[in-house]
Order: structure tokens, then C-alpha cells, then sequence
């Protein structure tokens, strides 16, 4: 339960905040964001305008959203649409989501994170597993084992820029529930920053995050 109040504290304080740079920001660029499936057009210029961190999100039950990056702490990235959805993020995984009518309320793994590691770094059959915590219906501590796969290189497209990157499959299946998904992410295999991704947050929301700007720490 902390961990969501935290988030719900910054979405709130991104909504109480008014039209401030980070919010007019958000406004602009994802004004169809969530609330209806409709088409989102985003461009390079209208990117190029932002001096932000940018995450597009795509879901097909959703609809679209743009959104920039609002805050990194101890690692943890903190993705907000003006329409009041925060998506926390940790190495290219989506450990919380919010505002949603089902939420990811935290990730944890038991072991090795492989995130952590950097996908890109990955030999051989590689397994984890992580413990997730879905609502509504307090599905807390639902154990989820995984096992990496790379599948080679590919080249994908983000923005009119074609890049080179490793795709890695993971197939996740719950230990005492009916679930099972094959998420997918695409890799820069030089930095491992996973520039595009296909993940299922829980059984009803799968999205696919893309890297329009990836964020990058000072000094890297």
C-alpha cells in the first residue's frame, strides 16, 4: 500500500499543479491520452518542441498517450499522462501502474533481476521470478515465473529513426492462477536500454511502451 500511495500522491500533485511546463507539456502532446481508443498522431517535430523525457504507451483497450517523464528517483522513473496515469518504470519494466481501472501496485523479484543486469547481457536460458500485486480484487503476491529467450536482431523504427536492437522474449506464467503471456523487448545492445517493449501488466491490460526519447542520466 505504500508503494501506491506514493504514486497517487504524484499523480495528484501533477493535477493540483495546474498548466505548469510539465503539465501543459503532457497536455500537448497526449490530449487524447486514455480516454478514448482513438488514434494518437505524434510526430519528430512535435517531439523535437520538448525538452523532456518522452514515453509513448499504446494500449488497444485504452487508447494512446504520450508521456513525459516527471521525476527519476533511485532509479525508478516516474511516467505521467495528463489524464492522470503514472507508470513507474525500473530498467525497461514496468514495476507500478496507476490510474487505470486495473493497476499494477508493485514488482518485486525473488533473486536475480535480470532487468537489472541488462537484457542485453543475456547467454543461454535465463529464468527469474518476481512477485506482482493486481487490483481491483487485492490479488497481492501473485509469484510469476519467466524464462528469457533472444531471438536476434532487429531493426525497428521509432519516430523515422531505424534502429538496430536485440529483441528478447519472455514467456511469464503464474504459479497458481491461469495466466501465462509472452511479453517482447527491443534492446539497444550496446547501452541495453530497452527502447520498445510489449509487456502484460496483469491479465486484463497488455501495452506497448515506446522509447520516443529515452532518458538518460547525467553524464551518461
Amino acid at each position: 500500500m505504500r508503494q501506491f500511495s506514493v504514486i497517487a500522491l504524484f499523480a495528484a500533485g501533477l493535477t493540483a499543479a495546474g498548466c505548469t511546463p510539465v503539465m501543459q507539456a503532457s497536455l500537448d502532446t497526449a490530449g487524447a491520452a486514455l480516454r478514448k481508443p482513438a488514434p494518437l498522431e505524434f510526430t519528430r517535430a512535435q517531439a523535437d518542441r520538448l525538452p523532456y523525457a518522452l514515453l509513448r504507451m499504446d494500449s488497444t483497450r485504452y487508447g494512446s498517450a504520450v508521456m513525459i517523464l516527471g521525476r527519476a528517483l533511485d532509479g525508478e522513473l516516474f511516467w505521467a499522462a495528463s489524464t492522470g496515469q503514472v507508470l513507474v518504470e525500473r530498467d525497461g519494466l514496468v514495476r507500478r501502474l496507476t490510474g487505470f481501472p486495473v493497476t499494477l501496485e508493485g514488482t518485486r523479484f525473488v533473486g536475480a533481476d535480470p532487468f537489472a543486469a541488462g537484457l542485453h547481457r543475456l547467454s543461454g536460458r535465463t529464468t527469474a521470478r518476481r512477485i506482482v500485486d493486481w487490483m481491483p480484487g487485492y490479488r497481492y503476491g501473485i509469484e510469476l515465473d519467466s524464462e528469457f529467450a533472444v531471438d536476434g536482431m532487429e531493426r525497428i523504427e521509432i519516430l523515422g529513426d531505424s534502429f538496430e536492437t536485440l529483441h528478447v522474449v519472455e514467456r511469464l506464467r503464474a504459479r497458481n492462477l491461469d495466466f501465462a503471456a509472452t511479453n517482447h523487448y527491443w534492446v539497444d545492445p550496446a547501452r541495453g536500454t530497452i527502447l520498445k517493449s510489449e509487456q502484460q501488466l496483469t491479465p486484463d491490460l497488455r501495452v506497448t511502451l515506446t522509447a520516443l526519447r529515452p532518458w538518460r542520466p547525467e553524464g551518461a
